[in-house]
């Protein structure tokens, strides 16, 4: 027969131990790690023409706005603007995040991103840089990309 006090104390230390977990998951899901682990999914696609893999990590109603042509929203839109942009270049970027920020179940982080773009039709490769924000939404599979803006640096060379 097992002591009332002790039973208490074992249910007093579950129930803590179930507070914990639950505070650990709570921040976790508010890291804004989990966002820079996105955007290395994200520049994994970009380097490895994965259009599948860049859809994947948009929300159903996600946004890519890009420099000079017109936005592409929701899924079928974003799978044939990154289809478009896989048949005429090669894009191996790297990002630099410049600053996050966490509020309930959205987010968003600005970016620089610094790499090497290649013309497929002409085989011309070049340097660019480019200045980024993104929003994200957390959905029940994590945090998916809401809408993704970016804008070519031009002039001095170097993104802020």
């Amino acid at each position: 027969m097992s002591n009332p006090s002790r039973t208490s104390r074992r249910a007093l230390l579950a129930g803590a131990a179930v507070a914990m977990v639950g505070s650990a998951r709570a921040q976790t899901s508010d890291d804004p790690a989990q966002l820079l682990a996105v955007m290395e999914r994200y520049a994994a696609g970009l380097r490895w023409g994965t259009v599948d893999a860049l859809v994947a990590l948009y929300t159903s109603d996600g946004v890519f706005i890009r420099d000079d042509l017109p936005a592409a929203a929701g899924t079928e839109a974003l799978r044939a603007a990154y289809r478009q942009l896989f048949a005429s270049l090669k894009v191996d970027l790297a990002f630099e995040i410049k600053e996050t920020e966490v509020a309930g179940d959205m987010a968003w982080l600005r970016a620089t991103s610094k790499g090497r773009i290649k013309t497929l039709a002409s085989g011309v490769e070049a340097t660019e840089s480019f200045n980024t924000v993104v929003i994200f939404r957390r959905t029940q599979a994590g945090w998916k990309i809401r809408c993704y803006v970016y804008n070519a640096s031009k002039g001095a060379g170097t993104p802020q």
